[in-house]
């Protein structure tokens, strides 16, 4: 089976500073995929080049087999890199830290929009693809508010509905509760949950929160220094690390109560 995602011997750097170091790893169509870390450890930046908001120094990414980063797609004009990275890119969403929602428009019109803009959806079919979805993270009540008048978790799952609606082959969560306050964690968490057990959706999800990338994904990554240290099926990386430097992480980290 292709993977749905690829990176080989990906190289990026910061400023002089390398964030990943020759990553290579792969993702299966319909795989939950969570990608765990210190802070720096370079998961965002794995998001981010999959959305095309970063470029790489060297390897290749391919997303369905076919190259979004490449040596051949180094060497477009830029009008046809740009083409190109917009077409691939419309198969992928993102779900950000900050729920990133026009503040003067409506729940309803943030998902809406751009399902008419950029896909050519009728309104009125967009409208219904938008209200079946605020169904889905339970915010249909909440269709005609400002963003104003929503809590951080009403937000976090508008901004989910409104990544879906573009129907993507693949999403991409980079800590969708770390902005949120305690109490409203759940409420998001939740909404993942559904996805993961509802749709065949491929998902990959930067999380601090180790309970739930337990239970949510089929894999874990566990990177540091824009390595993979570890990798491999979530109880087996919770309760039996291979590697010191995983474990160290964990005693770090680890929510009270979970098992390792």
């Amino acid at each position: 089976m292709t993977p749905i995602v690829q990176f080989d011997d990906v190289r990026k750097v910061y400023e002089a500073h390398p964030v990943l170091s020759d990553l290579s790893f792969s993702v299966s169509p319909g795989e939950k995929l969570a990608l765990i870390g210190a802070s720096g450890s370079g998961k965002t930046t794995i998001l981010r080049i999959l959305m095309t908001l970063e470029k790489i120094e060297s390897g290749s990414v391919l997303v369905g087999g076919r190259p979004l980063w490449s040596p051949q797609t180094a060497i477009l004009s830029p009008q046809r890199r740009e083409a190109h990275l917009h077409e691939m890119r419309s198969g992928i969403g993102m779900v950000f830290q900050q729920f990133n929602l026009f503040p003067h428009m409506t729940v309803l019109r943030n998902i809406t929009m751009a399902p008419v803009l950029t896909h050519g959806l009728v309104e009125a079919v967009a409208k219904d693809l938008a209200m079946d979805l605020l169904e889905m993270v339970g915010m249909a009540n909440k269709a005609h508010a400002l963003p104003a008048e929503l809590s951080g978790g009403q937000k976090q799952r508008a901004a989910i509905a409104r990544a879906l609606a573009l129907k993507p082959k693949v999403m991409l969560f980079d800590e969708v509760t770390s902005a949120l306050d305690p109490e409203l964690v759940e409420e998001v968490l939740n909404v993942l949950r559904k996805l993961a057990i509802d749709t065949d959706m491929t998902m990959l999800l930067v999380t601090h929160e180790m309970s739930f990338a337990r239970d949510f994904a089929d894999r874990v990554l566990f990177l540091d220094g824009g390595r993979i240290v570890e990798e491999g099926p979530p109880r087996e990386i919770f309760r039996n690390p291979q590697q010191e430097r995983t474990r160290l992480f964990l005693r770090k980290i680890v929510a009270p109560g979970l098992s390792l």
